[in-house]
């Protein structure tokens, strides 16, 4: 079992540096941000459900009919529409400017967390290479892709709760709910993605930057509380090797599993 260290052998092989720090503002930012998007998808469907589906529905499971006509055929289209509506409501570029400035920000907070702790042991890190700008363009990608993935769940499961609420008899109530509970679902995936995507990135260019500046060991750092999963917790303060497959969390740095706010302390090779 590997050891722990107590703060004063902590303070004693990392020679006294800061605290590697975790962005929970830009967490809380990004979060937010998503889930303004997942309230105008909330809205756009509210809409079109209330002039475009609601009337053609009963208090209960039947289709309005007039004169034997079925509207199934209204309802799917409107549905249709409603979902085009709501993936075109966001476009690529505007995605990837919200996107590029939180991706932006996380790369600044990393810079200064190793900065920090470089120079107070006279060494310097990198703010930018094409390494790193590389990287931050690939996660740029890959966020704007997480976020077209949520809004095609979101529209999914919408339609799949219309019809059903519809068939078992909710009617106009049951839809209104359905809408309801996609839209908490979603928020708790936008929530996700955010702390997902902010450990992982901060971890991420937090030891390219440490190694690059010297390091090739770190103390794993968990958040000290008692949301900490027991895996975790057991790596707090524990001395960890940054290419080790077998290290950290299966071969993991500090952030890179899901929901993971941990972050690595470096011990700089003076």
């Amino acid at each position: 079992m590997v050891k722990k260290l107590t703060p004063d052998e902590i303070k004693k092989i990392t020679h006294g540096i800061p605290r590697t720090r975790y962005p929970w503002a830009l967490e809380t930012y990004y979060s937010r941000r998503i889930r303004t998007l997942v309230s105008g998808w909330h809205s756009i469907a509210k809409d079109f459900i209330t002039r475009l589906i609601n009337p053609q529905v009963k208090g209960g499971s039947q289709i309005l009919t007039d004169d034997n006509d079925d509207h199934s055929d209204d309802i799917a289209a409107a549905i249709a529409i409603l979902i085009a509506a709501i993936n075109n409501s966001d476009s690529d570029a505007f995605l990837s400017s919200m996107v590029m400035s939180y991706v932006h920000s996380v790369d600044t907070f990393s810079y200064k967390n190793i900065q920090a702790q470089t120079s107070h042991v006279g060494l310097t890190a990198i703010e930018h290479n094409s390494t790193i700008d590389d990287y931050t363009k690939m996660k740029i990608k890959e966020n704007v892709s997480l976020i077209k993935s949520m809004r095609s769940d979101f529209t999914e499961r919408l339609e799949k709760t219309i019809y059903q609420s519809i068939n078992d008899g909710g009617g106009v109530g049951s839809i209104a709910k359905a809408l309801t509970k996609t839209t908490q679902m979603t928020n708790n995936h936008a929530a996700l993605i955010a702390n997902d995507q902010t450990g992982k990135i901060l971890g991420q260019l937090d030891g390219y930057r440490a190694q690059r500046a010297g390091a090739s060991k770190y103390i794993w750092q968990s958040m000290e509380d008692a949301r900490v999963r027991p895996k975790h917790q057991a790596l707090d303060g524990t001395i960890q090797i940054y290419e080790d497959p077998d290290g950290g969390d299966n071969g993991m740095l500090p952030g890179e599993p899901i929901r993971c706010r941990c972050v690595a302390l470096p011990i700089f090779d003076l």
